[in-house]
C-alpha cells in the first residue's frame, strides 16, 4: 500500500504537468489553476496518510521504502530508483504539498491577467514534482535528480517573463550560480563511492560511525557542503537568490518556503551522521551560516523593494538553520525550516497581494497607509511579522530561539557563534518592521492614479491559512522550559530522534541560563522592532538624516556590499574575457585556419588528380602510350640486367 501511495504522491504533479503542458496554449486560468491545484492536493492527501502510516509504527520502524526499479547498473556501482518516507522526508513532503498547495491556490487569481497561465501552471506543477524526487530519493544520485530538476524549473519560473531581459538574465545568473554548487555536490558523491562503495543514504550514514578524522571525510563533507550553498544560497554563492525575485511573487514564495533553497538544509540533516564524522565541516558549516545570518540581515535594512526585503530575510534565515546545522542541532534546523516555511509563504504571498493590488509597484516609498484599503492582508502579514522577528509563543519564536540556545549551550556551539545570532535577531526584527510601518501604516504615499483594493477570495484563503500555521505551528516544538511550565512535550524533538543523531557531548540544559538566552534575544528583537517603529512612523525624517550621516556606510548597505559587482569585475568580466581570447586565437585563428589550410591542401590536391580524368580520349590514349613505354623500359633493363 506505502508503493502505491507514495507512487501518487510523486506521480500527482507530473500528470498536471502533461495536463497543461499539452495544452499549454489555452488561456482559461480558472481550469488550469484547478487542474494543477488538485494535482498537489493530491499529493498532500497522499503525505498525510503516509505520515499517519509512520505516526502508527513503532519508533525504530518508521521508514517506508519504494524501490521502482533498477535504474543504474554498472560495474560495482548499482542504484536503484527508490523512495524513502521517514521521519525526515515525511515532514518534508507535508511542507511542500501543504504550502505548496496553498500557492497554487493563490496563483489562480494573482496570474489571472497572464497571456500564459497553462504554462505557468505547468512548470509549477514540475517544480513541486522535482522537489518531491529530491527529498524522498533513498540514494544521492535519485536526490540528485531531483536537485537538478528544481534548478531547471527556477530557471524557467524565474524568467517566465522572458520578454524584459533583466528577469531572463535573473533566471540564467540563478542556473549558472547553482551549477557552481552541483559542480561541487558532484565530487563529493564521487568521492563518497570512492571510499565506501555506495550511495546510499542509509549505507553512507551506517559507515560514519567508522570514519572519524578521515580526511577524505572532511573533503567530501566541505563539497557537499558547497553544494549546499548554491541551492540555499549561502556566502558565497546567495547572490542568485535576491535576482529570483524577478519571477511571478507567488514563484518566489514556492522557491524560498517550499521548495529549492531548503534542498540544501535538507541535505545535510539527511547525511548527519556523516557530517558529524568530521569536526572541521562542522566548524565551517557553523561559521558560515552564523556569517551569513548577519550578512544579509544588514544588506535587507536598506532596500526598498518589498520582494528584495523578503529575499534577503531568507538568506539569512537559512543562515540560521545552518548554523543550528554547524554545532549539531540537527533537530533545530529542520524544525526553522518548518516554521519558516509558514510565515515565509504567507509574507510572500502577502507581498504578492500588495504589489497586485498596487498595479504592480514594489516600491516600498510609494506605499504606506495600505492597512485600511487591505485589512486582511494586513492582518495575515502582521501575524508573519510577529514570527519571523520572535514574538513569545509565534512560531518563529519556538524555532529561532532553539537554535540560539543551542549555538550557546552545545560542544560545538560558541559565544560568537550566539552572538552573531542575536545580532543578526535584531536586524531581522529592525528590516521587518520597516518592511511592515512603511508597506501598511503611516501615511498614505501610495500614487494618485493606483487604486489599491483588498485581493480575491482565491488570494485571501491561503493567506488566512498560512497566517494560522504562523501562529501555531510552533507548539510542536515547545522548548523544556516552557513545556514544564505548561505541561506540553516537545513532540517534534521526540519525532526526530531515531533518525537524527543527538550532539555529542551534549549536557542536560541549564534552566536558568536558558531563561536568561531567551529573555535577552526577545529583548533585543523588541527592541529593535520598536526602534524602527519610532524612525520609519514617529519621526519618518529620522532614517534620512542618518543616510545623510553615514553616507559611505548606507551606500555600503544599500549597494549590497558591491558583491556583485565584485564577482562581475574580478570573475564574470576575466572568465568572458578569456572564452573570448580563447575563441579568437584558439578557435578562429588555429583551430579554424588549419582546417581551412587543410582543406585547401586536399582541394588543390584533388584538382591536380582531376585533370587526369578530362574525359579526352586522346589524352587517355597518350597516358597508356606512356604507360607502355615505361613499362617495356623497365622490362628490357631487367633482362639487360
Amino acid at each position: 500500500m506505502s508503493d502505491v501511495l507514495i507512487a501518487v504522491l510523486l506521480v500527482s504533479p507530473l500528470i498536471g504537468f502533461f495536463a497543461n503542458g499539452l495544452r499549454w496554449k489555452c488561456q482559461n486560468y480558472k481550469l488550469a489553476g484547478g487542474i494543477a491545484t488538485g494535482a498537489v492536493f493530491v499529493s498532500f492527501l497522499c503525505a498525510v496518510i503516509l505520515f499517519s502510516t509512520l505516526l502508527s509504527l513503532s519508533e525504530g520502524d518508521r521508514v517506508l521504502r519504494a524501490d521502482f526499479f533498477n535504474w543504474i547498473s554498472v560495474g560495482g556501482l548499482s542504484i536503484g530508483a527508490s523512495f524513502l518516507v521517514d521521519q525526515i522526508s515525511a515532514i518534508m513532503i507535508l511542507v511542500i504539498t501543504g504550502v505548496g498547495t496553498l500557492i497554487h491556490i493563490f496563483s489562480i487569481g494573482y496570474i489571472s491577467h497572464d497571456e500564459r497561465p497553462t504554462k505557468y501552471f505547468a512548470y509549477l506543477n514540475l517544480f513541486v514534482f522535482n522537489m518531491l524526487i529530491l527529498v524522498l530519493g533513498a540514494n544521492l544520485p535519485v536526490m540528485f535528480v531531483g536537485w537538478e530538476g528544481v534548478g531547471l524549473c527556477s530557471y524557467l519560473l524565474i524568467g517566465f517573463w522572458w520578454a524584459d531581459s533583466e528577469k531572463a538574465s535573473a533566471g540564467m545568473k540563478a542556473f549558472i550560480v547553482n551549477r557552481i554548487g552541483d559542480a561541487a555536490l558532484l565530487l563529493g558523491m564521487f568521492l563518497i563511492f570512492q571510499n565506501l562503495n555506495t550511495l546510499e543514504f542509509s549505507g553512507i550514514n551506517d559507515f560514519s560511525e567508522n570514519l572519524m578524522g578521515q580526511s577524505w571525510v572532511t573533503a567530501a563533507a566541505l563539497l557537499l557542503f558547497i553544494g549546499a550553498t548554491g541551492k540555499s544560497a549561502q556566502l558565497p554563492l546567495f547572490t542568485w537568490l535576491p535576482d529570483a525575485m524577478a519571477g511571478p511573487t507567488p514563484v518566489s514564495a514556492l522557491i524560498h518556503a517550499a521548495t529549492m533553497v531548503t534542498a540544501g538544509v535538507y541535505m545535510i540533516v539527511r547525511l548527519n551522521p556523516f557530517f558529524l564524522a568530521t569536526p572541521t565541516a562542522m566548524v565551517v558549516v557553523a561559521i558560515v551560516g552564523a556569517l551569513t545570518v548577519v550578512f544579509a540581515a544588514s544588506i535587507g535594512l536598506a532596500q526598498w523593494d518589498i520582494k528584495k526585503v523578503l529575499a534577503y530575510s531568507t538568506v539569512s534565515q537559512l543562515g540560521y538553520m545552518f548554523l543550528a546545522c554547524g554545532v549539531g542541532a540537527f533537530g533545530a534546523a529542520m524544525f526553522h525550516l518548518m516554521t519558516h516555511a509558514f510565515f515565509k509563504a504567507l509574507m510572500f504571498l502577502g507581498s504578492g497581494s500588495v504589489i497586485h493590488a498596487m498595479s504592480d509597484e514594489q516600491d516600498i516609498r510609494k506605499m504606506g497607509g495600505l492597512k485600511s484599503k487591505m485589512p486582511i492582508t494586513h492582518a495575515t502579514f502582521f501575524l508573519g511579522w510577529l514570527a519571523i522577528i520572535g514574538t513569545p509563543l509565534f512560531s518563529g519564536f519556538f524555532s529561532k530561539d532553539e537554535i540560539l540556545w543551542l549555538s550557546w549551550h552545545s560542544p560545538r556551539g560558541s559565544f560568537f557563534l550566539w552572538l552573531l545570532g542575536v545580532v543578526g535577531a535584531g536586524m531581522t526584527a529592525f528590516y521587518m518592521t520597516r518592511l511592515m510601518a512603511l508597506t501598511f501604516w503611516g501615511k498614505s504615499r501610495v500614487p494618485s492614479d493606483v487604486h489599491p483594493h483588498e485581493s480575491s477570495i482565491s488570494m485571501t484563503i491561503p493567506l488566512i491559512v498560512l497566517g494560522a500555521l504562523s501562529v501555531v505551528g510552533g507548539w510542536i516544538g515547545i522548548p523544556h522550559v516552557i513545556g514544564h511550565l505548561v505541561h506540553l512535550p516537545n513532540l517534534l524533538e521526540h519525532w526526530f530522534e531515531p533518525v537524527i543523531l543527538g550532539v555529542p557531548g551534549m549536557t542536560e540544559a541549564n534552566a536558568t541560563a536558558e531563561w536568561l538566552l531567551m529573555g535577552i534575544s526577545v529583548a533585543v528583537a523588541g527592541g529593535s522592532a520598536f526602534l524602527a517603529y519610532l524612525m520609519y512612523i514617529a519621526d519618518p525624517e529620522k532614517p534620512k538624516a542618518l543616510a545623510a550621516k553615514f553616507p559611505k556606510v548606507y551606500e555600503l548597505i544599500y549597494n549590497k556590499y558591491w558583491v556583485d559587482e565584485v564577482y562581475d569585475s574580478k570573475i564574470v568580466q576575466p572568465l568572458i574575457q578569456t572564452s573570448k581570447g580563447l575563441w579568437n586565437y584558439v578557435d578562429v585563428n588555429f583551430i579554424d585556419k588549419s582546417t581551412y589550410w587543410i582543406t585547401d591542401f586536399v582541394k588543390s590536391v584533388g584538382s591536380s588528380f582531376r585533370t587526369l580524368q578530362s574525359g579526352n580520349l586522346q589524352q587517355y590514349a597518350l597516358y597508356m602510350m606512356l604507360g607502355l613505354a615505361t613499362i617495356s623500359m623497365i622490362i628490357l633493363s631487367m633482362f639487360r640486367g
